[in-house]
């Protein structure tokens, strides 16, 4: 990543590890802190794969339009790289979205079609993504009808080859850091970070026990279906997962389900605790990992995905009114994960003081010469105070 750049889509990756748990015996399990990219999510990362795909086949052209269906992260990303390419881009919404995702979308200059009225906060995976669809669609008709070479460009993320390969860099970015993956942890919605990050790893000869979580209700892996709250992530009734689940799910060791309730519960605990705000299905794929730490095999390097921060959720997740209203706050779950943490809680204090100790160590070989002196008589006269 450059020091100074004039692109936002230049600050995109290398993405900090956060080590969250560590068990008895060696297993150490790391966040994958992807709510440090611009929009504060992983999918830009797809976002800027699918219109880099799009462009190379002559599929979007200078001046061109993008439509996607999108319950935000995907929406944000795509914002980002049509303003600095200067395509329009429409996105097909619903009200079941995050209010900040939806402004921050507009401020970057995208077009918001709604698919319900502002009554209706049920997700509408399924009534977007047909919307989109024959939003593009009529489009390149009506170009067609008056002569024109089309230049829209349905983006289509759940069927979209180039979704995965978005990923490709997140999983040598996590070699180049541990070295090794044994176990990935992750919430599937797409599918694409779970499994373009697994495939890649793949391809440098790694093979890592997979887990996908999803939110119970979600369908992918099984019924029953039923709704959920957590924002992003798995597959609601009558909604197709897409080609890249289709093409991967076998690979998963477990697929894993788990509640609104247990999902929030972390992302408010781990906030509390740690002052780290992640988002709702990145509380889920936390929640899978603490519980499953102690089924891994001795020394296992576990990484987690963290797809987006906490901080768009504050008047949800992190809002005692709106949990309350939906009865998703339980304080015995938080008191588990609670637990959970403090028990697998790595030496964060002695790490701390060891970095202090770094610091104060490498303090006057840095200073300009002459001021180390100075600074030991000020620190003598200090102590003789």
């Amino acid at each position: 990543m450059p020091v100074v750049t004039t692109r936002v889509t230049d600050l995109i990756g290398h993405t900090p590890l956060f080590e969250l748990a560590v068990t008895d015996t060696g297993t150490r399990l790391f966040l994958k802190l992807e709510n440090m990219n611009p929009t504060g999510a992983a999918k830009i990362r797809m976002a800027r794969a699918m219109v880099d795909d799009a462009e190379a086949r002559g599929l979007l052209r200078p001046g061109g339009h993008i439509v996607e269906s999108t319950s935000g992260n995907t929406g944000l990303g795509l914002a980002v790289i049509a303003a600095e390419r200067g395509y329009r881009f429409t996105a097909v919404v619903d009200h079941h979205a995050c209010r900040d995702k939806l402004r921050t979308m507009k401020a970057m200059g995208a077009e918001l079609v709604f698919v319900s009225d502002g009554d209706d906060d049920n997700l509408s995976t399924s009534a977007r993504e047909e919307l989109a669809e024959r939003l593009a669609l009529e489009e390149h008709a009506a170009a067609v009808a008056a002569g024109e070479v089309p230049n829209v460009y349905f983006t289509e993320q759940h069927n979209n080859d180039a979704n995965p390969v978005g990923y490709y860099e997140l999983a040598e970015e996590l070699l180049a850091d541990l070295g090794r993956v044994d176990a990935l942890i992750s919430a599937v919605g797409t599918g694409g970070s779970m499994f373009g990050t697994a495939r890649r790893l793949r391809d440098l000869g790694h093979e890592p026990l997979l887990y996908g979580v999803e939110p119970v209700g979600s369908i992918a892996f099984g019924g029953p279906a039923g709704p959920y709250w957590q924002s992003g992530t798995g597959t609601p009734e009558g909604a197709d997962p897409g080609k890249i689940v289709a093409e991967d799910l076998g690979l998963l060791k477990e697929g894993v389900k788990v509640s609104d309730v247990e999902a929030f519960a972390t992302a408010r605990v781990v906030a509390r605790k740690l002052g780290l705000m992640i988002g709702g299905s990145a509380g889920g794929s936390v929640f899978a990992a603490l519980e499953r730490m102690d089924e891994f095999p001795a020394g296992s390097v576990v990484v987690s995905i963290v797809c987006d921060g906490g901080e768009k959720y504050l008047d949800t997740v992190f809002d005692d009114d709106w949990m309350s209203d939906r009865d998703l706050l339980d304080s015995e779950t938080e008191g588990k994960v609670a637990k959970m943490l403090d028990s697998y809680a790595p030496a964060r204090d002695q790490q701390s003081r060891a970095a202090t100790r770094h610091t104060e160590d490498t303090h006057a070989i840095l200073l300009p010469h002459g001021a180390a002196e100075v600074a030991a008589a000020s620190a003598n006269g200090a102590a003789g105070k």
